[in-house]
């Protein structure tokens, strides 16, 4: 799979949470930044991707990794598969596969499906992180076994069916049985 096409996956996964909540909760700006400087991690994080998308508020990088980065610090999952989102497409940071890497890695092992396909996919190629692709397999099989829509499982088939074929049987088979053994560790 392309970067370009892990780009468009990424914002559609940074952008739709916000939106569907500030809807849903009907809560104002000011309600939100009144959260987000009290420390709610979730606000926090939200705020950070109204900025990071320009809705509701001016688009601003800066503003996004401020308010992203203090819900990230606090272990919330979503913030940091944020953060790890903004130094992989170099939005408001210095753009680095390591840093993003380590974030999305923070994230993947909270259960974080998002994250988990985030890592999978820097695995596979060596972004920032080594080549391993029984690691990036593992990673993608439980990406899609907690993805939210067939939208996402789809993508995720994608990239382990593209990784498979850089695989032999018995990797494949191994980083089956490390997804299963992860998932039975993390219920």
């Amino acid at each position: 799979m392309t970067r370009h096409v892990l780009h468009l996956l990424a914002v559609a996964v940074l952008i739709a949470p916000c939106t569907v909540s500030m809807i849903a909760q009907q809560v104002t700006i000011e309600e939100l930044r009144a959260r987000a400087k009290e420390g709610d991690a979730d606000a926090q994080n939200e705020l950070g991707s109204l900025y990071y998308a320009g809705k509701v508020v001016l688009q601003n990088d800066t503003a996004a990794v401020r308010w992203i980065k203090r819900a990230a610090d606090q272990g919330y999952a979503p913030a940091q598969y944020n953060l790890g989102l903004l130094y992989f497409r170099s939005r408001g940071v210095i753009g680095d596969d390591a840093e993003a890497a380590t974030w999305y890695r923070r994230a993947a092992e909270q259960g974080y499906a998002p994250a988990q396909g985030g890592l999978g996919y820097m695995l596979a190629y060596g972004a920032g992180v080594d080549e391993n692709h029984v690691q990036a397999y593992m990673w993608l099989e439980l990406a899609w076994n907690g993805a939210a829509s067939d939208f996402t499982r789809h993508l995720y088939t994608q990239q382990r069916n593209e990784l498979a074929q850089r695989m032999t049987v018995e990797q494949i088979t191994d980083a089956k049985r490390l997804a299963r053994e992860w998932d039975n560790a993390h219920p």
